[in-house]
């Protein structure tokens, strides 16, 4: 019994003992799988003292940073966060350690950043909590990167925002200016965009930089004049990834800067803005590709993903669409415009020979007795002839602008003596100059090859130009015509002393329906609009040298014949 009770005595005696070793293990087990769980967490565990200085540096933040934790304990919290924000940083942190919450997310007052080894910054997220053990004091933050995140959102945030903004304007330069100014910096440091003509042709026609003060200098990348595309286009060009349809990754920009920009001014444009890699992106319209937006990105930003690539995609084609509203707008607004100008040039033009017919169909008429014979003289037959051709000459021009328009303009180009289809015209001109008080001369070499055009077409085109300086050139001046060839073409010239036309007005000579403001109303404005599409149709080249009070020269090639 004694042993008994004494054997229970001790056993009794000896639980509390059992019980704090088994709690202790207890204790000393759970810190040790908290420890592992802190050491395999994906997020940065870092753990800080009183001073915030880190303590504790995870395998998460290890990967998150680039730092191990041997080279980075000991050092302040703020060794990773970006220089501007650490002042503001130690503040909120000295703020609360004395507050009286134990545990905040941070990052409620503005963003926070977090920067790399590498001197890379990054968007995240993070939470500290103030722990007390055994009266010492510590810190742990949890952090996370979001880069990831940031960028899914910043990418569905861009694509809402550029289908907003693009559909919010039908204006064409607008548009385009848009497109390439949308995805900086997000997608790129800098942005080209080209379009594919319907002739086979390449346009820059657009370029921005993420830098508002660089824009001067990609602006000096969009040159609107067209170029042909080459029968075998470069490997990295723009135009050959935009007709192959697929978006490409080019890592060499060399190649790309080579092929996209033949002229050595806008490749040293290029290497001033700086290029390491680009993403190529293809804009589709249905079936049809238009055109292609470079994104570049300069030795100091981040290299593309496939993430990237994706939302280029997507931004190509809310980009194609956009462009095409804009155009189609812009070409119903320009059909409007010239149907308006058409119904007033025939309601112009045409009412003048008309009534010349009315009027003089009116005046024999009201000669006539009751059922007498109406004499007719010969001046008013020629007189309602002259009215007739000329209002006949006016359907003409008006079906010739419709052709070229269309791109149908038929031309029957054959060998010919084209010297002896100049020369006629110009005798035909000449008692019309002489009677405007001006001398008419035409002068060619001996000798002369032959062409191959349309020499009824060609006459039509002299006889435009040799209408406009008669009627322009004043009384006492002197208009020559000049013939001559070289390079494979013959050239004809027409040139007169008259009062030259405004540097302003040149650009604007060869659009249909188009006068100077100062001539007001001097013919339908169809004349050298038909006389270049004639030209043009031959493969030839018209072009305009002329100064306010230097006269005037408008010169045209058509091809020798082989």
């Amino acid at each position: 019994m004694g042993a008994d009770a004494g054997s229970t005595h001790s056993m009794v005696r000896t639980l509390p003992a059992d019980s704090a070793v088994r709690n202790s293990m207890s204790e000393q087990s759970s810190v040790a799988a908290l420890a592992a769980v802190i050491d395999i967490a994906a997020d940065a565990v870092i753990v800080l003292d009183e001073t915030f200085r880190m303590t504790r540096f995870n395998r998460g933040a290890e990967h998150i940073f680039g730092w191990k934790e041997a080279e980075i304990l000991g050092e302040p919290l703020d060794r990773l966060l970006p220089p501007a924000a650490r002042d503001v940083h130690s503040l909120h942190m000295r703020a609360f350690a004395e507050g009286p919450q134990a545990s905040r997310r941070m990052g409620e007052r503005r963003p926070i950043t977090g920067v790399r080894r590498d001197g890379r910054e990054f968007p995240a997220d993070a939470s500290i909590a103030r722990v007390t053990v055994e009266g010492a004091r510590s810190y742990m933050v949890v952090l996370r990167d979001v880069s990831d995140r940031k960028r899914i959102e910043d990418g569905q945030r861009l694509l809402a925002l550029s289908g907003w903004v693009l559909a919010g304007s039908l204006d064409l330069d607008s548009t385009l200016a848009t497109i390439v100014e949308m995805p900086l910096p997000q997608l790129g440091d800098w942005s080209v965009l080209e379009l594919l003509t319907d002739e086979g042709r390449v346009q820059r026609v657009a370029a921005a930089h993420a830098d508002a003060t660089r824009s001067a200098e990609v602006h000096q990348l969009v040159m609107r004049a067209p170029r042909p595309l080459p029968l075998e286009l470069p490997a990295g060009s723009a135009a050959r990834i935009a007709l192959e349809g697929e978006t490409a990754l080019l890592q060499d920009a060399d190649a790309w800067v080579h092929a996209t920009f033949p002229d050595a001014a806008a490749r040293q444009v290029v290497q001033q803005l700086g290029a390491r890699e680009l993403l190529v992106a293809p804009l589709r319209a249905g079936s049809r590709t238009i055109g292609a937006l470079s994104l570049v990105r300069t030795a100091d930003s981040a290299r593309f993903t496939a993430d990237d690539r994706a939302l280029a995609e997507q931004y190509a084609s809310t980009a194609a669409l956009a462009y095409e509203n804009a155009r189609l707008y812009q070409e119903s607004r320009a059909a409007v415009r010239e149907r308006d100008e058409l119904l007033a040039i025939v309601s112009h033009d045409l009412r003048n020979p008309v009534n010349a017919i009315v009027m003089l169909t009116g005046a024999i008429m009201a000669q006539s007795d009751a059922g007498a014979p109406v004499p007719v003289e010969l001046e008013q037959l020629q007189a309602m002839r002259g009215a007739a051709r000329q209002a006949d000459g006016l359907i003409q021009d008006l079906q010739d602008v419709s052709r070229i328009a269309a791109g149908r303009l038929r031309i029957d180009a054959r060998p010919c003596v084209l010297r002896e289809a100049v020369e006629e015209c110009v005798d035909l001109f000449a008692p019309t100059a002489e009677a405007a008080g001006l001398s008419l001369t035409f002068s060619a070499p001996a000798t002369l090859p032959s062409a191959t055009a349309d020499a009824t077409r060609v006459q039509q085109v002299l006889s435009n130009l040799l209408v406009n300086a008669i009627k322009f050139t004043p009384s006492g001046g002197h208009i020559a015509v000049e013939m001559s060839a070289a390079n494979g073409h013959l050239s004809v010239a027409v040139r007169d002393d008259g009062p030259g036309i405004a540097a302003e007005d040149v650009p604007r000579l060869f659009e249909r329906y188009w006068q100077a403001p100062r001539l007001l109303r001097a013919g339908s404005g169809l004349g050298l609009f038909i006389a270049k599409g004639i030209i043009d149709a031959h493969g030839g080249e018209m072009t305009v040298d002329t100064a306010l009070g230097a006269g005037t020269t408008f010169r045209f090639t058509v091809p020798i014949a082989t």
